[in-house]
């Protein structure tokens, strides 16, 4: 089993070859061909405009691919390993269209506090990870999502103190190692933590900044200099199961220079630009205080709005905003669960739907949320907006949301026609569920039933890219065990190491509260 222990490289002068797996370590398999199987007589979800029909398929792949959906009682080629899925629910792989894979390490360290006092613990936590701390993070959370049918993932990388080459290599080879579809999206940010919220003079006063609110970051330059690298290194890696996008922070957490220089970055490389936008009340005040205008309308004239984009939460839009992010082309990655434990509020997803906004899912981060099972965010996705409408019409839904979260989230990470669906031609990126197992007996409804009542528990198999990569509740490329063990040490090794940078973050939590009692009212005190 898969668990590589191997030591990182810096980041090499001079970039290899796009398209070409020189990072795989001897002991890693390809997915990609390794041998043709026939699932036989599985239930199959299948979509159409966003309503699913279950059928008797048995499904043929090769070479990764899905290969044929055959008829009950076709003839089974004699090259073909069989694997009896009478028994088996079987749904396109789920797609994560956003987390945060170096948050894994500190599951279960933050309070219940909104998001501008939330982060001052999370990013202390983050800081100076060794890149064996940054592999076995990502390690985590590729585990938890594989455990819980999730084939693909978008993962927006933010490394603490500074973007650095080692430690997104190290990020690479986990998701690499892990079997995954991942598409990374290092973070970058170019203001200071006391220009990125509205903070007024008399919330600053008497209060010492030096060791984090004013600390500089790296140069835009240097930062996207960094990501170019890693692109260059790591992007279509593995045949293309490993993608590089760029991942602004947040417009108010970069300037003008590179949000620009993120979009051409985006367009020069056809890859994602990913960026939180407005998850906050505190965020739609700081874009007005930055641009005198929204945050949409300000990155649409930088020509960062475009097809390619990816708005995260987008919870404080402006009255056009739909509409303008529907024209333009860009998705919005909708994260129910992190939007409610921070207090963040309401993403509009009926609206967003009914104006045609492309729209995928996301867990966000491991202590935010608290967890990577995207199956709870399709559930949440499906009936949170309920109570926002007497006219159940209006309703998103079991088949909605489960689209969301497939060729939805395939859609919006760029990967349709590649993953998202049980289909001839599409990868071989599949989840099958036990009907035999409490959600599902009696069988009713199946989409109603999974995307309701199943948790993962009912998971029996998953298939990436043609290869079994989780059978029985166990992932089966990397060795579990070992790895909660070292996960253990290395976080209580960090809680202990970082007390210092604890105590930097929380110098600005009075200044926070101070801004956020001026601006929504309440006290300033606790």
């Amino acid at each position: 089993m898969i668990f590589s222990k191997k030591p990182y490289s810096t980041c090499p002068s001079v970039p290899q070859r796009k398209g070409k797996s020189r990072n795989r370590p001897e002991n890693v398999k390809n997915g990609i061909g390794v041998k043709a199987i026939w699932l036989n007589n599985a239930l199959c979800l299948l979509e159409s405009a966003h309503q699913w029909v279950a059928h008797r398929r048995s499904i043929e792949v090769r070479n990764g691919l899905i290969a044929g959906l055959h008829e009950p009682g076709s003839t089974i080629p004699s090259d073909c390993e069989t694997i009896d899925a009478t028994g088996l629910i079987a749904i396109p792989g789920l797609v994560n269209c956003h987390s945060h894979s170096p948050d894994n390490l500190i599951r279960g360290t933050t309070g219940d506090l909104p998001l501008e006092l939330w982060s001052l613990s999370s990013s202390a936590g983050r800081e100076s990870r060794t890149a064996r701390e940054i592999y076995v993070s990502t390690m985590l959370g590729a585990v938890e999502m594989i455990r819980t049918g999730t084939t693909s993932v978008l993962d927006h990388v933010r490394i603490s103190p500074d973007i650095d080459c080692e430690a997104l290599d190290a990020v690479a080879r986990a998701w690499r190692d892990s079997g995954m579809r991942a598409t990374i999206a290092p973070v970058v940010s170019d203001r200071m933590i006391v220009e990125t919220m509205p903070f007024e003079a008399e919330d600053l006063e008497d209060i010492d900044l030096s060791a984090y609110g004013r600390r500089q970051p790296l140069p835009a330059t240097t930062q996207m200099d960094i990501a170019e690298n890693f692109f260059q290194r790591w992007h279509e890696a593995d045949g293309g199961r490993i993608r590089v996008a760029i991942g602004p922070s947040g417009p108010q957490r970069c300037s003008d220079d590179l949000l620009a220089a993120a979009a051409d970055f985006s367009r020069r490389n056809d890859t994602l630009l990913h960026t939180h936008v407005l998850e906050t009340r505190t965020q739609r005040e700081m874009g007005f205080r930055l641009y005198g205008r929204g945050m949409i309308a300000h990155l649409k004239d930088l020509g960062a709005l475009t097809p390619r984009t990816n708005l995260v939460h987008s919870i404080w839009l402006e009255r056009d905003d739909a509409e303008t992010i529907a024209r333009m082309g860009a998705s919005i990655i909708h994260n129910p669960i992190s939007n409610a434990r921070l207090g963040s509020g309401f993403c509009p997803l009926p609206e967003l739907l009914r104006v045609g906004v492309r729209v995928g899912l996301g867990t966000d981060s491991a202590c935010c949320n608290d967890s990577n099972n995207l199956l709870e965010a399709v559930k949440w996705a499906a009936i949170l907006h309920n109570s926002l409408s007497q006219d159940e019409a209006h309703w998103t839904g079991p088949h909605r949301a489960l689209s969301l979260a497939t060729i939805g989230g395939a859609d919006a990470l760029g990967l349709e026609g590649v993953t998202g669906r049980i289909a001839v031609g599409h990868a071989a990126d599949l989840a099958f569920f036990r009907i035999a197992s409490p959600a599902f007996a009696p069988l009713n409804d199946a989409v109603r039933q999974l995307v309701l009542a199943e948790t993962g528990s009912a998971l029996a198999m998953v298939m990436i890219a043609g290869r079994i990569a989780q059978k029985d509740g166990r992932a089966t490329q990397i060795d579990e065990s070992e790895l909660w063990e070292e996960a253990q040490a290395l976080s209580q090794r960090r809680q202990h190491d970082n007390r210092n940078a604890y105590m930097a973050t929380n110098g600005l939590e009075l200044p926070i509260r101070r801004m956020r009692s001026r601006i929504m009212g309440g006290c300033a005190c606790h």
